[in-house]
């Protein structure tokens, strides 16, 4: 059995002030940054072989502060970056923000789940028996916890946002 740990990135002062990231950097606050020494502290027990993570500089120190507890590769994968959120990207989060009717210059769920199914099945065929980390984003999560449990897309919306420094486990 595959064995996934699901890590939603620390708070950033952009997720305080409610503007939207996408695929922009973000910077850690402070309380992300106390928040992922916690999650790491608690991931210590757990024997970890891999650690994958988005690029994003938000994810990226989350999973570094993880891989201090273990002596483990850490790789950075662009399947794992949120969604490309186009002319929203830097702006507040509009009151009616809904992830199933996005502009056209934005990714989609379709598109993510597809970036997301090709990491999957990579990362099944090298890690059978393993257990790996995996530092993505809330949007992202959304539609990643959509395929790790087996569900239609359609529900994505309805999957609650993962908190920041926030994990789940699962078992593929």
């Amino acid at each position: 059995m595959l064995k996934i740990i699901v890590v939603r990135h620390g708070e950033t002062i952009e997720n305080t002030l409610g503007i939207c990231q996408g695929q922009t950097d973000g910077t850690l606050s402070e309380r992300g940054i106390e928040n992922n020494k916690l999650l790491a502290k608690e991931l210590s027990d757990y024997p970890i072989h891999k650690i994958y993570s988005s690029p994003l500089k938000r994810a990226a120190d989350t999973a570094k502060e993880i891989s201090k507890y273990h002596s483990i590769k850490l790789e950075f994968r662009n399947n794992l970056m949120e969604w490309y959120l186009g002319t929203l990207q830097g702006e507040k989060f509009p009151a009616d923000f809904d992830i199933t009717n996005l502009g056209d210059d934005m990714e989609n769920a379709e598109l993510v789940k597809k970036r997301l199914l090709y990491f999957l099945e990579e990362i099944r065929e090298q890690h059978r028996e393993e257990t790996l980390v995996i530092v993505s984003h809330g949007l992202t999560i959304k539609v990643l916890t959509t395929i790790l449990k087996k569900l239609p897309l359609s529900r994505a919306a309805g999957v609650k946002l993962m908190k920041n420094s926030g994990y789940e486990l699962f078992i593929i």
